[in-house]
């Protein structure tokens, strides 16, 4: 018997997708409808042939693309995929990208929570565990376009919404500090704005590819045009790239200084959340044990819901 004949029938699926290179669409749609049963091998040669697709074919290499995301969505909503395999599958292509559309992370998120919710194939209704934190801490700190490590008001809109989806018993103590972290990125963190842009990155490429045509023709480009040479002028896009770099890391350390209290807005939303009549859930007590330890100067207004949450 040879080898091929030895191959389990996802193995072999995976030999006649990557057998002749890169996968192409059809491959990986061909992949999605495989009339065969579901395994964490399956749910990885997903994610492999999404990775592929979106990340490493993508130009520039790692930016997932808008459309791609689209592309992706549609795909997954268009086919019924057990939790676990749709999750690998959109984890993975967000881990391994350094750049993708909120759409994305958002889409994902929202299907963690509709499993914790209401159940899906592969996960009961009310249960969070230790996999469900690891991939929601995935959706909320993806890198976002251009910013990462922040989350968004929806994004601890949906937290506060899963927390309370959790049953009794059923959650993972890691979602506690997931929760109280991430809500409290959201109070009183900011977006990271290192990441260059798509388009920055493909002008640093071109930059790097093509020759260089010596400070000669360079002047004389400049001359041509009856424009003046400055300093900036003489910069490489590279050096360019690292000015504003430099100048986004000072904005982003003033604003995180202004970004470090809670304001007003965030106040009211925050107490509409918690001051509810019932018991707080052990994510909120967690919360507001973390905001009274890591907020500066925490408003008066939430002395009463830390009286409430005992901290």
């Amino acid at each position: 018997m040879t080898d091929v004949e030895n191959l389990s029938p996802v193995a072999a699926l995976r030999r006649s997708i990557f057998l002749d290179g890169k996968p192409s669409r059809a491959d990986f749609s061909r992949a999605l409808a495989w009339d065969g049963a579901d395994s964490p091998e399956y749910a990885q040669l997903l994610a492999d042939i999404a990775v592929d697709l979106l990340v490493d074919q993508a130009d520039p290499r790692q930016y997932v693309s808008a459309e791609g995301a689209d592309w992706l969505i549609g795909q997954v909503k268009a086919q019924e995929l057990s939790y676990p395999t749709e999750m690998r599958l959109l984890t993975e292509t967000m881990r391994y990208a350094v750049s993708l559309p909120s759409t994305l992370s958002g889409f994902c998120l929202a299907e963690i929570e509709a499993a914790i919710a209401q159940a899906r194939p592969g996960h009961p209704a009310g249960r969070i565990d230790a996999g469900d934190v690891e991939n929601i801490r995935v959706a909320v700190y993806a890198t976002d376009e251009n910013s990462s490590l922040y989350v968004s008001r929806d994004e601890a809109e949906a937290l506060f919404r899963i927390a309370h989806a959790g049953g009794a018993g059923a959650i993972d103590p890691g979602f506690d500090k997931l929760f109280a972290q991430a809500v409290g990125n959201y109070l009183t963190g900011i977006a990271f704005h290192g990441t260059p842009k798509a388009a920055e990155v493909k002008e640093l490429e071109t930059f790097e590819n093509t020759p260089a045509p010596g400070l000669g023709a360079f002047l004389g480009a400049m001359f041509k045009g009856l424009r003046t040479p400055i300093l900036k002028d003489l910069e490489t896009p590279i050096e360019m790239a690292d000015d504003d770099l430099r100048a986004q890391l000072d904005a982003d350390d003033k604003e995180r200084a202004q970004a470090e209290g809670i304001d007003t807005d965030e106040t009211a939303w925050l107490v509409a959340h918690l001051a509810r009549p019932g018991a707080l859930t052990t994510a909120e007590i967690s919360l507001l044990a973390f905001l009274k330890q890591q907020a500066a100067a925490p408003p008066p207004a939430l002395d009463e819901l830390f009286r409430k949450a005992g901290v």
